[in-house]
């Protein structure tokens, strides 16, 4: 998005790079950190949060989840987040930004040195830094509502500029249901829509069910612990290869990618690696699956 008013904003195709008017009754503005640029009214003072991934093995214990009080602080912790396939994230940092923010925010050490010098406070075998495998940061739009460090506000806040866009900043990944109802709720009060208020939190996510209903999906469980009931698409039709681990260490298989392309909307191996299987978070694993991307790419015609 290249403008932004409150009928209608001017974007930018970044695969072709043409130009479109698009013309609309509410333009909603929900670019996080960048959202100042689009409404300049909106004042932010992003922050960094870095996670370290190292293997769950590193740790000790794959499925236990660690908290790591942070020294000299209230309520703040450093925890690790273990995930199904053999890898465990530690986070969180919350470091300032300053000036204008990167599109791919990288880790600093203080942030690395930071985070394994917590967790090691609580573990009987310290993690070197030759355990983590991978990293990634990400940037949090904090509100400023007086140009004060000490008024950042860590709520989202929904906010109509002079012109009429609708942006909808602060909060966090893991609030972002709230933060759609909230805007929805929003825009349908303030702009005297015939709509309903926003159903999202009665909507199960795609795939959802309870266990017993997951127990009798009739895909291999790998699948259904990562897709739910959607589990038998993503393996219909697939022959043996398809459904067998693409390496040692990179239990994601050539189905999930092709389902990747044919259902999630991927068009490249970055879609595929970084963003639709997050192999891509360890560089050695997103290695060895390059060739298991390109090849469902092109079996698709997608190259």
């Amino acid at each position: 998005m290249l403008q932004a008013s409150g009928d209608g904003a001017q974007v930018r195709d970044e695969l072709t790079g043409d130009l479109h008017t698009i013309r609309a009754k509410v333009v909603v503005n929900a670019t996080g950190v960048w959202a100042g640029d689009l409404v300049p009214e909106v004042r932010l003072r992003p922050s960094r949060g870095t996670h370290l991934v190292v293997r769950s093995a590193s740790l000790g214990a794959g499925n236990a989840v660690v908290n790591a009080a942070i020294p000299d602080t209230m309520g703040r912790f450093v925890f690790t987040l273990p995930q199904p396939d053999g890898l465990t994230y530690l986070g969180l940092t919350d470091e300032p930004v300053e000036g204008h923010p990167d599109d791919v925010p990288e880790p600093g050490n203080h942030d690395i040195d930071f985070l394994l010098d917590t967790i090691n406070s609580v573990l009987e075998h310290d993690l070197q830094r030759s355990d983590v495998v991978g990293m990634y940061a990400g940037l949090r739009p904090l509100i400023d509502a007086d140009g004060s460090s000490a008024d950042l506000s860590r709520r989202h806040a929904v906010l109509t500029s002079s012109e009429g866009v609708v942006t909808i900043v602060g909060g966090k990944l893991t609030t972002y249901r709230r933060m759609a109802q909230d805007t929805v709720d929003h825009i349908v009060r303030d702009h005297d829509l015939t709509a309903g208020p926003c159903v999202t939190a009665e909507l199960p996510l795609v795939g959802a069910a309870d266990r017993a209903n997951l127990r009798s999906v009739p895909a291999p469980a790998r699948l259904v612990r990562r897709y739910g009931t959607e589990a038998p698409i993503v393996a219909a039709g697939m022959g043996p290869e398809m459904l067998a681990p693409i390496a040692d260490t990179v239990p994601t298989t050539p189905a999930e990618l092709h389902f990747a392309v044919t259902h999630e909307g991927a068009l490249d191996v970055d879609d595929l690696l970084d963003r639709r299987t997050r192999i891509g978070l360890v560089p050695a694993d997103r290695d060895r699956a390059v060739a298991a991307a390109q090849d469902v790419l092109t079996r698709l015609h997608r190259t």
